[in-house]
């Protein structure tokens, strides 16, 4: 994701990246405007309906992570909403199914209930002007995009997606283990899940081509694309992953780095590291982790500073015989899944980043002998 996005700054502690495809929809807003209206500037009008309903939907999110105990530190923002990481407080419990439900319901309320006000305003303007119109979002009428971009990014981030539909059974999931599970036959074919997100993605972009509208065409791919997003964390979740163990595919070899090391010194000694985050020590101890690109941005906006100010200081501890399904869960719940240290008899024996991970996934499924089949004994 991160190289697919474009960094903007960090505003009160939080990170804010945006996902290529927004800026793109500027370029297509103002080529579809000059091309239909022979003016650019409704482009960019429509283009910042969309980045306003986004704005309301992760602003709400926000509040409620707040008042949920969770510490927002870094948003990926996309055409359908956005993505967050989140910490929880050392005194807290925050990743509770409560708390996963406020998230979720809290940007389709507020598009909503902003939606409802822009529709009051625009009849108390323009009394005769129909919101039923078809097309609800074009440049040929802002007002009318502005109340229905709500009303659509509202709706759509109520769909089930893999990672909401697990966010709501949280508690129950990790704590269940389905020992009734069948083995696939050989031979069988196994197609991937269909969500209803899914379906609904599809159905918008069948509408847009009938209607015709490149708006819905568009929509639909970038709800693919948001579902695509959100559940590539989850997606080593699969029987084969289910049985990987974190000593398998931690990283052994790593670059230590010292609270009281200065950004610029940090930055020399890791030019030559493969590792994109680093553990932090002051002596003998862990203290934290930081990625080398915010350490670079760091260096870049602010200048020259000690590790031990910016540091990251949300850690959750593996074990190497733990599952690594499992390790990847408990982190992710306390939003600290960027780098986690594995622990063997209170010493640190190894790493898991994401960079890592993929790799060493990959290799495990391919040197890992095929399980063995056993065939069920003919009648």
């Amino acid at each position: 994701m991160l190289r697919s996005s474009i960094s903007i700054g960090r505003f009160m502690g939080v990170d804010l990246r945006v996902h290529l495809s927004i800026p793109f929809l500027l370029l297509v807003a103002i080529g579809f405007s000059m091309f239909a209206n022979g003016n650019a500037m409704r482009g960019v009008a429509l283009w910042l309906v969309m980045c306003l309903a986004i704005l309301v939907r992760e602003v709400a999110r926000a509040i409620a992570a707040a008042y949920a105990g969770l510490t927002l530190h870094a948003l990926f923002l996309l055409p359908v909403g956005g993505l967050m990481a989140l910490a929880t407080p050392a005194h807290g419990k925050g990743a509770s199914a409560a708390n996963s439900r406020l998230l979720l319901f809290a940007g389709p309320a507020a598009n909503f209930t902003v939606g409802l006000l822009l529709l009051g305003a625009s009849y108390g303007l323009e009394p005769k002007v129909s919101l039923l119109a078809q097309p609800w979002i074009s440049t040929g009428h802002i007002l009318r995009s502005m109340v229905w971009m709500q009303i659509i990014l509202g709706a759509v981030n109520l769909l089930p997606t893999p990672t909401g539909a697990r966010s709501l059974k949280q508690e129950d999931a990790d704590g269940a283990k389905d020992e009734k599970a069948k083995p696939a036959k050989p031979g069988m074919l196994h197609l991937p899940s269909f969500s209803l997100g899914t379906a609904l993605a599809l159905a918008v972009i069948v509408a847009g081509i009938i209607l015709p509208n490149l708006w819905f065409v568009m929509l639909g791919g970038f709800i693919l694309l948001g579902a695509q997003l959100s559940s590539s964390a989850n997606n080593i979740s699969s029987a084969d992953a289910d049985a990987i163990l974190v000593r398998e595919v931690m990283l052994t070899e790593y670059t230590l780095l010292s609270s009281s090391d200065t950004l610029q010194g940090a930055l020399g000694r890791t030019v030559h590291s493969l590792q994109d985050v680093f553990p932090i020590v002051r002596g003998d101890r862990l203290v934290g982790s930081i990625a080398r690109q915010s350490m670079a941005e760091r260096l870049l906006t602010d200048g020259d500073s000690y590790l031990q100010g910016i540091m990251t200081r949300s850690l959750q501890l593996a074990s190497p015989g733990d599952k690594l399904v499992e390790a990847l869960r408990r982190a992710a719940a306390l939003g600290a899944s960027e780098f986690i240290p594995v622990v063997e008899n209170g010493a640190m024996i190894g790493i898991l980043t994401p960079q890592s991970l993929a790799r060493a996934v990959q290799q495990v499924k391919v040197t890992r002998p095929a399980p063995k089949v056993r065939e069920s004994p003919r009648d």
